[in-house]
């Protein structure tokens, strides 16, 4: 079994379905941040094992905002959770299953659930362990003021605010999640592109108070876990040929959604022309030349891709 949490270049095939996968992430900060010396908020890590049919791999945004000020560590977390949890639901103790109906309710309720609580408790423990310094506070009094302030104070969760996307491939099915900004792209084997979930913003009238000092859903909302899209496919439904996961940073890079999208097809056809190798030694430079020539945002990219 391998279990990475990357900024580097890592590549590792298994055996799904009768498919081989390669999985590999690369991270690069923001070239915004870069000039500001801001540290890089977004996290990448997955899994997989070499014995069964199970990938997962998690991204995450810390928002990184005044108000969220761990966030950092509130997406190293995110990622952690996300992938122990859901390796441990669908390797560990697999989910037999012969019809993607049978688990739709533990997909769209259980799980996000248990991610949230299993992240809720991290942070907590974190806290606990270092608590807000002086300086922390009296930077968030200086520039949000004292009824901020309290906010965080009374729910120290907001400042580890992040979002969460993840990827789950098993022997029958793929099953994703997501919470708050960020892509899933799906480019199938007949090479047409699909984004997973749509980044509207809920229509809810009964989004937590937390919601009116952030600009997406996070982990940091009370009741989370409702926010969550799901999604699960078997094979023949899906027939994915190289997923994506991304973070916002890189589709806001992009001036149109087919833009952006177009990115699925030319990821494939560096892989298919040039290969893996090829992959590795740019991948670096085509994110940070996104970044400088688009949102100057961090950009963090996973694959995984059917060879």
């Amino acid at each position: 079994m391998i279990e990475i949490n990357t900024t580097q270049i890592f590549d590792k095939c298994i055996t799904s379905n009768s498919k081989k996968w390669l999985v590999y992430s690369k991270s690069v900060e923001g070239a915004s941040h870069s000039r500001t010396g801001f540290s890089n908020q977004d996290s990448i890590r997955w899994k997989q094992s070499h014995t069964s049919n199970t990938v997962v791999m998690s991204v995450a945004d810390g928002h990184g905002s005044d108000i969220h000020f761990r966030s950092k560590v509130g997406s190293q977390f995110a990622v952690k959770i996300a992938v122990e949890t859901l390796f441990d639901l669908f390797h560990n103790q697999p989910i037999e299953i012969d019809n993607v109906f049978q688990v739709r309710d533990i997909i769209r309720y259980s799980a996000p659930r248990l991610l949230v609580h299993n992240w809720m408790d991290r942070v907590q423990y974190h806290v606990q362990k270092h608590p807000f310094s002086n300086s922390e506070i009296d930077l968030i009094l200086k520039k949000k003021g004292p009824l901020i302030l309290e906010k965080i104070v009374n729910n120290p969760k907001i400042a580890y605010g992040s979002t969460l996307l993840t990827a789950v491939i098993t022997k029958n099915y793929f099953i994703f999640f997501q919470l708050g900004d960020g892509n899933i792209l799906i480019v199938d084997n007949d090479q047409n592109v699909r984004c997973m979930f749509s980044n509207k913003n809920s229509d809810s009238d009964d989004n937590s108070s937390i919601e009116s000092i952030i600009h997406t859903e996070s982990l940091c909302m009370d009741n989370s876990w409702l926010e969550f899209k799901t999604g699960i496919f078997d094979f023949q439904a899906l027939k994915p040929k190289l997923i994506l996961l991304s973070t916002d940073g890189y589709c806001n890079s992009f001036s149109s959604e087919s833009g952006f999208l177009k990115i699925g097809l030319d990821y494939l056809a560096l892989l298919e022309k040039f290969g893996f190798s090829y992959l590795s030694k740019n991948l670096c430079n085509i994110l940070k030349q996104t970044s400088l020539e688009g949102s100057g945002d961090d950009i963090t990219l996973g694959l995984i891709y059917q060879m």
